[in-house]
């Protein structure tokens, strides 16, 4: 299987794990090769606060025998300077060969009222798709307590996260 078909592949594979733990629809986002961007978009008929939720991320897929140090560091920039094209926060998403997929977030998305840092690899946290499924959850059901102050409005998704903007 060449390259691109294992991604398009992967990226489908996700969407579909996030619709079965979510019930929210996303799809490959086909204008990623044209005009750069990532890979998974919100489906246009999905509204509901989950959606809500999923459509700050700028979702990028990966699909590899091995995700070495070094390819995560740089899948993990790739997926900063899209989200940050798009003013979105960044999500990406890994599988490696005969592995689960692992879902790699800036850590002030799960505190967001911790300090912004910046994108570095080692202020992230790692989510298996039950665990950041589990986030949503935390952060849109109708008991969400504490967690709605989180997402109290602000300049910017891409503030939330501690990315520069430029003026």
């Amino acid at each position: 299987m060449n390259s691109r078909n294992k991604g398009a592949n992967g990226e489908r594979e996700l969407a579909a794990l996030i619709h079965e733990e979510l019930g929210v629809r996303l799809v490959r986002n086909l204008e990623q090769s044209r005009r750069g961007g990532h890979d998974l978009i919100l489906h246009p008929d999905e509204s509901g606060p989950v959606a809500s939720w999923l459509a700050r991320y700028a979702f990028e897929c990966k699909r590899h025998s091995r995700a070495t140090p070094a390819l995560l560091r740089g899948w993990w920039s790739q997926t900063c300077n899209q989200a940050e094209h798009c003013r979105l926060l960044p999500a990406l998403a890994y599988r490696e060969d005969r592995a689960s997929w692992r879902v790699v977030l800036p850590l002030c998305c799960l505190r967001p009222d911790l300090p912004a840092w910046d994108y570095r690899l080692e202020y992230t946290v790692e989510l298996s798709v039950a665990g950041f499924a589990a986030l949503a959850r935390e952060f849109t059901g109708p008991s969400t307590g504490n967690a709605a102050r989180y997402f109290a409005p602000r300049l910017s998704a891409s503030d939330q996260c501690g990315t520069k903007r430029n003026t």
